[in-house]
């Protein structure tokens, strides 16, 4: 129990002191500091890579190893954000794969976004490929409106592209759980709007249309709810959710929506 105690109030105090260099290094005002190195104090150019005194390089990227100058936000190698590695650069190597500081795989997404942001701007001429990239950042991180409002830039800005079809597919599951979090907090309007935008992305997108029919069946347009279910057994031939609900608006659904696809029952 001790042990654990001592274990636990070690990680408690690395956390604080990462806390501590963040507030200390991260704001604007630190950017005269980055010249200066940490361990002997030595003010060097602005642009040195190392320090002159005692060679402790200022700016490692710890992605690639790379030793950067000192005024370089992004790596000269990897593109990789240097902010939060300035950061980590003075905490003890065997601390921080200890407590994993950096390694979430949250941070990492973040990291590769900020590189993303960084070459939006260094390439446009890349840009197709970089919103692309952007967008399944955001999907793997489960950023919903932001996954979204990334789509429909890309579709928006490269209308003509051949990975159309992938990103209406993505846009519509991305709208769809958005939609669903509006929904469970009561916001049935506007998670409504985002269901149908999702449908309109993605025609066979069932679940979209399984919503859209249980938003419009609470709000009492019937009809409406019928023709969203239909729709989404139609995605979906045998779908029980869409058949128990249609069943309960009363409404007639055709024989051959009762049951599976051949191909969905392998």
């Amino acid at each position: 129990m001790t042990i654990s105690l001592r274990s636990r109030t070690k990680h408690f105090c690395m956390f604080m002191l990462l806390a501590v260099f963040f507030c200390l290094f991260a704001s604007d005002s630190a950017f005269a500091q980055r010249n200066v190195c940490y361990e002997c104090k030595t003010i060097n150019a602005a642009d040195a890579a190392s320090c002159k005194s005692c060679n402790l390089a200022l700016n490692l990227c710890l992605d690639c190893n790379t030793e950067n100058p000192a005024d370089k936000d992004f790596c000269s190698k990897c593109n990789a954000s240097l902010a939060e590695m300035r950061i980590l650069g003075r905490i003890d190597p065997k601390t921080r794969e200890e407590l994993k500081l950096g390694q979430s795989e949250r941070a990492k997404i973040e990291k590769e976004l900020m590189k993303v942001g960084y070459l939006l701007e260094k390439k446009p001429e890349d840009e197709e490929k970089l919103i692309f990239k952007k967008a399944m950042l955001l999907h793997r991180m489960n950023f919903f409106s932001r996954e979204a409002e990334t789509w429909r830039e890309f579709l928006k800005k490269f209308p003509e592209t051949k990975k159309k079809s992938t990103a209406n597919a993505y846009l519509a599951i991305a709208l769809r759980k958005w939609g669903y979090l509006l929904y469970s907090q009561k916001n049935k309007d506007e998670a409504a709007q985002l269901f149908v935008e999702a449908t309109e992305a993605n025609t066979m997108d069932a679940e979209a249309w399984s919503w859209l029919g249980r938003v419009k069946m609470e709000a009492g347009k019937n009809d409406e709810a019928k023709a969203a279910y239909l729709k989404s057994l139609e995605a979906n031939p045998g779908d029980k959710v869409a058949i128990n609900f249609l069943k309960r608006l009363k409404a007639t659904i055709p024989a051959e929506l009762l049951t599976p696809r051949a191909d969905d029952k392998k």
